[in-house]
């Protein structure tokens, strides 16, 4: 039985290191003994996906035309790109595949559309692309001053897609009909200058990172009618400095956030009820985390200023100091497959 664990890593950089990279690792081996490998040459492949069935793995190209390509897998997971597309918007930031594997979803940060591009049989991109604009503003003048779709995820009941858009302070939740977002969203608004940009969910409940407050809101989630509640904000870190959220990311009664500026790992657990998070401490990470990634008992950090992948133990249901550092150019996402 094979027991390696392989990873992908999605990088900005803009020259010849330029692509998605990967790294492996035995359950029992040593992080130290780990290192990267350039997989395939990509212009900023800033956010992966995988299919769930197919042996496909999908990148953003997060230019100003953005584009979204699709690649099969090889058995010795070497890469060759079976498709490119446009991802309907401006500088593509985040991707997602539906359980099916009929659709990816694509959150273009630059103007805030959102893409559904239909899949193959295959599992490869095709030319159907169907885009939803959106349209307000927040009161942080240089972040919010249009729609910046962030991130999207499938409700708890998968009845919905829901998008952060960080622009707008709102959570954008689409009906889905056999997998395609239907025209008009339901919105869920959050504190005026929160800036949501990812979030994590557990049972009912959403957990929404706050980019520009450095909060995390806790929501109740309505299934039926596609809307949430605002039940609690929580600062992520106690750090002097700028905090600005990037990635959220749950395991069992834990959700573990990156905050960018004081650069720490923070771990806040969730209630017993679900309706409210508390800090429980922040660690040192590497430069400016953008992406992160539980990983069984470690936490991996793509650190995107410090060129290196953190590698976090989980001690006593917290994240721990760096253990190790794998070498990545500008490293943005880190995705197991």
């Amino acid at each position: 039985m094979n027991t390696l664990r392989q990873f992908w890593i999605g990088t900005k950089a803009q020259d010849k290191s330029s692509g998605i990279w990967r790294f492996q690792r035995e359950p029992s081996a040593s992080w130290s003994e780990v290192t990267a490998t350039l997989m395939a040459v990509a212009p900023m492949p800033t956010f992966l996906a995988v299919h769930p069935h197919a042996e496909r793995l999908y990148a953003v190209g997060e230019g100003r035309k953005g584009g979204v390509a699709s690649y099969n897998v090889g058995t010795d997971c070497s890469l060759h790109r079976t498709g490119t597309v446009a991802s309907g918007g401006e500088g593509p930031c985040h991707l997602l595949v539906h359980p099916q594997g009929h659709w990816v979803y694509v959150a273009n940060y630059g103007d805030g559309t959102l893409a559904a591009i239909e899949l193959t049989e295959a599992g490869d991109v095709d030319e159907f692309v169907r885009t939803y604009t959106h349209s307000g503003s927040g009161p942080v003048a240089d972040r919010q001053e249009r729609s910046h779709a962030h991130f999207c995820a499938l409700s708890p009941g998968r009845d919905w897609l829901i998008v952060t858009d960080l622009g707008t302070d709102q959570l954008r939740a689409y009906p889905l009909d056999d997998g395609l977002p239907e025209d008009e969203p339901v919105l869920t608004a959050l504190p005026a200058g929160f800036g949501p940009r990812h979030l994590a969910m557990a049972g009912d409940y959403l957990y929404v990172a706050g980019e520009l407050s450095g909060e995390v809101a806790t929501i109740a989630w309505d299934e039926g009618n596609g809307e949430g509640e605002v039940l609690h904000l929580e600062p992520a870190s106690v750090a002097e400095g700028l905090h600005q959220l990037s990635h959220i990311e749950r395991s069992g009664d834990r959700l573990f956030v990156g905050v960018r500026g004081v650069d720490t790992l923070a771990t806040l657990a969730i209630a017993e009820d679900g309706t409210r998070t508390s800090l429980l401490g922040e660690v040192a990470t590497g430069a400016w985390p953008r992406h992160l990634n539980v990983a069984g008992d470690h936490v991996l950090v793509a650190a995107e200023n410090g060129d290196v992948v953190a590698v976090h133990p989980i001690v006593d249901g917290q994240a721990g100091e760096v253990a190790h550092e794998i070498a990545v150019p500008g490293p943005m996402c880190v995705l197991p497959m």
